[in-house]
């Protein structure tokens, strides 16, 4: 407790402003960071969801094929 009072009487008040704005600073910057981020992730899920739908689609018709081969050869 005596080094944090030692510390504090030692900052002045620009020193101090100085390090609060630097920390709002960093603070805001993080955010920033954070929410495109988020946005980036959100788009590629969206992405992988785009993907995996075309992927169902595709073994779909796949599988209509293998029955329109299955139905020639039986003819």
């Amino acid at each position: 407790m005596v080094a944090y009072n030692i510390m504090l009487d030692n900052l002045s008040h620009f020193e101090f402003l100085t390090v609060a704005g630097a920390l709002v600073a960093a603070w805001v910057k993080f955010q920033s960071e954070i929410s495109r981020l988020s946005a980036r992730v959100h788009a590629l899920e969206s992405d992988n969801q785009e993907f995996k739908n075309n992927v169902k689609q595709l073994l779909q018709d796949i599988q209509e094929i293998k029955l329109l081969l299955a139905k020639n050869k039986v003819e």
